[in-house]
């Protein structure tokens, strides 16, 4: 273990802001136990060399926001934030105070937390995994299905990296030779009608999200999918067990760790706007052999061999 460097006449503070309560089943608040470790293992030990202030927003906004404000005023030398909805809250709490924040997110960018990834001139920098995952998505469809010429999006529009992932997949759909109608969804009560319309349109498989309403509602989802001989793909790994063809997930296992790696560089004086945002996260991809079967699928050797996990 490294020796860190304490700040002056104290230890570092660090805020960790996640938007959802601690030890939720559907997103994985592993994620700050592994930044932690990535920290110790760097040498920054827990109340000797750095203490942290780690904050739960139960998917409430009002709390989300409260607890980002009280990390401005804490005040942290550094934020680790952990979904995109927290990164929105710590733009307005940091408006007036600089605090350097790092974050995952789905589009800095496109959020208005970074003017580029090469330099992103502003008090947040981190990692994303666009746009590879999402073109990995359409590509993993297009390998899978043959003919495939027209993927049903199952969008909701209200969770703000949304926009940004279906141009994403729309742009990959059309270099790849095919059409991507929308098929908005904000409710559990819109799924089969969505799915029927897919069905109805014409459409081969599916890409699915990404939202709140998806994530916890995979096993409903996943079902409907199989019973429509619908490919799915998406960041949902319960889709997937319940009845999707594939998920290709977000790589914050390996990026979080990585991420104590920025933390130190800023609190040994380095500028996040200067720091580039990370787009180098392959995603673990799995692939459901079973479901394939049932869809009447035959994935091509090279497909199942990029696979990181299998499900038989």
């Amino acid at each position: 273990m490294q020796e860190a460097h304490k700040g002056p006449g104290r230890p570092y503070r660090v805020g960790l802001i996640h938007v959802v309560a601690k030890g939720d089943p559907v997103i994985d608040t592993q994620d700050i136990v592994d930044f932690k470790r990535g920290m110790e293992t760097i040498g920054y030990r827990e109340d000797v060399d750095v203490v942290y202030q780690e904050l739960y927003g139960n998917r409430d906004p009002d709390l989300v926001q409260a607890h980002a404000d009280a990390l401005v005023a804490w005040p942290a030398d550094v934020i680790v934030s952990f979904l995109t909805n927290a990164n929105i809250a710590l733009k307005q709490a940091t408006r007036e105070v600089r605090i350097p924040v790092v974050c995952w997110a789905t589009n800095h960018i496109e959020a208005g937390l970074a003017e580029s990834y090469r330099r992103p001139g502003m008090n947040f920098t981190g990692f994303s995994y666009i746009p590879y995952n999402n073109w990995a998505k359409v590509r993993l469809l297009k390998m899978a299905v043959p003919g495939l010429t027209r993927i049903g999006h199952l969008y909701n529009p209200t969770y703000s990296p949304a926009p940004a992932v279906m141009r994403e997949f729309a742009e990959a759909a059309r270099t790849m030779g095919c059409e991507m109608p929308i098929y908005e969804t904000l409710r559990i009560e819109d799924f089969e009608p969505s799915i029927r319309a897919m069905k109805r349109d014409g459409c081969q498989a599916v890409l699915v999200g990404p939202h709140a309403l998806f994530n916890m509602n995979g096993d409903v989802l996943g079902k409907l999918f199989l019973e429509a001989r619908l490919p799915a793909v998406g960041n949902q790994l319960s889709i997937t067990r319940a009845g999707g063809l594939a998920t290709i997930s977000p790589g914050k296992k390996k990026g979080w760790p990585m991420m104590a790696q920025v933390v130190d560089q800023i609190l040994h004086g380095a500028d996040p706007a200067e720091i580039p945002i990370d787009r180098s996260m392959r995603g673990p991809t799995t692939l459901n052999l079973k479901n394939a079967g049932l869809l009447g699928l035959q994935l091509p050797s090279s497909l199942i061999d990029e696979a990181d996990v299998l499900i038989e």
